[in-house]
């Protein structure tokens, strides 16, 4: 972000050619913030790697959780299982440990995606803004090259 506004302040403190909107940048000063973009699009995408690896962790620790949870509760309903009341009562207990545990595992996944989908949208919309920049910035090349070509 700090890189996108200097290059901002470049561009609003450049010369403007008049009646035209365009603006007079240096060559060596917009590949210089041109190399600075391509240097940081790979630590966004290495932070992307990284959320999709947490998310996946999460994930696997929430199943973990859950598994865990209702191997306990096996546990606990293999050991009541002596008398029938007492094994009613064991079974319904069981299972609504397995079915919070499925839900706390549900939850956690499903906040884990959500988590990793608000990160991706972040970064898909900083990256889309640094094409953008990119873009006029090729663009604005482009027209300075053709009036060059025209006024030679």
């Amino acid at each position: 972000m700090r890189l996108l506004e200097e290059f901002e302040n470049v561009v609003e403190e450049s010369s403007r050619i008049p009646m035209t909107g365009r603006v007079i940048i240096h060559e060596d000063i917009l590949y210089k913030y041109l190399d600075g973009f391509r240097a940081m699009l790979p630590e966004t995408i290495r932070e992307a790697e990284w959320v999709i690896r947490e998310k996946d962790r999460i994930i696997k620790q929430a199943e973990k959780e859950a598994d865990t949870i209702v191997e306990t509760a096996k546990s606990k309903l293999e050991k009541i299982a002596g008398e029938s009341e007492i094994v009613k009562e064991a079974k319904a207990q069981g299972e609504e440990i397995i079915n919070n545990a499925r839900n706390v595992a549900r939850e956690i996944t499903q906040g884990s995606f959500a988590y990793a989908d608000e990160i991706m949208a972040k970064l898909q919309e900083q990256l889309e803004r640094t094409m953008s920049v990119v873009n006029q910035g090729r663009d604005e090349l482009r027209l300075n090259i053709k009036d060059k070509n025209i006024s030679e």
